[in-house]
């Protein structure tokens, strides 16, 4: 089994494995809003996750608030800062998640979804200025594509024009993955199961005032009630640490792995690696080959072992709308497939994978060939 489809899921390290078992047992099982013993070691282990994130993310322990998981984090980040706000201009990245996409379109407010090159125009209109009323989301790594926006320059731009702007960044697919530099941002969403965590586990770091989206008890302060899922939280930071005090040799590994898989784009005709922005992510290649269907050669690769997708598993139904946005045909944008590693898949592999494809690929054309001959 070969599995590159990363962006969608990680497999669970060693250090996360191991922090759940210890949760399982005493004295760690406890609900940590009891007052007993048990109780108060699940908080002290919590406050511990808190402060090791807190680290990471360059923020007081005080600022993170967990959640169920990446799609939770955006809701609670998005919903949580227009509540009691009205009128909210609201300014996005045209490359967005649909856990971003969809709560911005619940609010009922006119939003630009705009390429953040872009963004000068609209920054500089004088309603841009209105304090506590403009709301900035930009996703840190986007998904289908794994293009880079330079969080630290826009979030700057945006606070040099209107200091009391919030600015939200969605960092699912970028969290421990690179150096981060949160200096002029507000909120910060992240996963745990991108980074080898559990699913069910995620975060935000909150340095403006957000109001919870469901109500009932008072954990964490009231913005996210309920009782905290201690083993994915203790999971959660458990990974943090295991892949940011990895991430340089991570780096070095997928980079490599997406350099040999990119060489397809030279090999074969008419294959194309899908990106608008100049940096990308290696944790992510978009590649077309056109004249083939995406599907069929996702489904192909999962017959020989190969585990790939044809994009965000949360917008799969859509057939690559956001490929669609970003301009790309019909035929290239159905022909689509990502690639997506970890600092677990090994150069190996991606030799492996590059020959595989190049033989599925050219199979799946010569057949289309003859339908069309017939």
């Amino acid at each position: 089994m070969i599995y590159f489809d990363n962006a969608a899921t990680t497999p669970i390290c060693h250090a996360a494995r191991g922090a759940v078992l210890a949760c399982m047992d005493a004295p760690h099982f406890g609900n940590a809003s009891s007052p007993h013993a048990l109780g108060l070691t699940a908080e002290r282990n919590i406050k511990s996750a808190a402060r090791d994130l807190a680290g990471i993310l360059g923020c007081q322990a005080a600022e993170v608030i967990f959640t169920s998981g990446g799609t939770e984090s955006n809701n609670l980040g998005i919903l949580g800062a227009a509540r009691g706000r009205r009128d909210i201009r609201i300014l996005a990245t045209n490359q967005e998640h649909p856990s971003v996409i969809q709560p911005l379109q619940h609010l009922g407010y006119d939003v630009n979804f705009v390429a953040p090159s872009e963004w000068g125009a609209h920054i500089c209109e004088p309603s841009f200025a209105s304090p506590a009323k403009t709301l900035v989301c930009m996703t840190q790594v986007a998904s289908e594509t794994g293009d880079i926006f330079d969080v630290p320059h826009y979030a700057a731009m945006v606070k040099a024009h209107n200091p009391k702007a919030i600015v939200f960044v969605d960092g699912a697919q970028g969290f421990c993955k690179f150096g981060l530099n949160l200096r002029d941002v507000d909120i910060y969403a992240f996963s745990g199961h991108k980074i080898h965590g559990l699913k069910g586990s995620g975060g935000l770091m909150v340095r403006k005032k957000i109001l919870p989206i469901f109500h009932g008890g008072g954990q964490q302060k009231g913005i996210r009630p309920g009782t905290e899922n201690t083993p994915g939280i203790m999971a959660l930071a458990a990974a943090a640490r295991f892949q940011w005090e990895n991430h340089a040799a991570h780096f070095a590994t997928v980079s490599e792995i997406k350099g040999i898989l990119s060489e397809l784009a030279e090999e074969l005709p008419d294959t194309f690696i899908n990106k608008k922005e100049q940096l990308t992510s290696p944790y992510i290649l978009n590649m077309s080959f056109v004249g083939i269907n995406g599907e069929t050669l996702t489904s192909m690769l999962s017959s020989k072992g190969i585990y790939i997708s044809m994009g965000t598993a949360c917008g799969s139904a859509k057939k690559n709308t956001p490929l669609a946005m970003l301009g790309l045909n019909p035929e290239r944008a159905a022909s689509a497939v990502r690639f997506s590693f970890s600092g677990m898949n090994t150069v190996a592999e991606a030799s492996q994978v590059k020959e595989v494809v190049r033989e599925c690929v050219e199979i799946l054309r010569k057949q289309r060939k003859r339908r069309g001959r017939g």
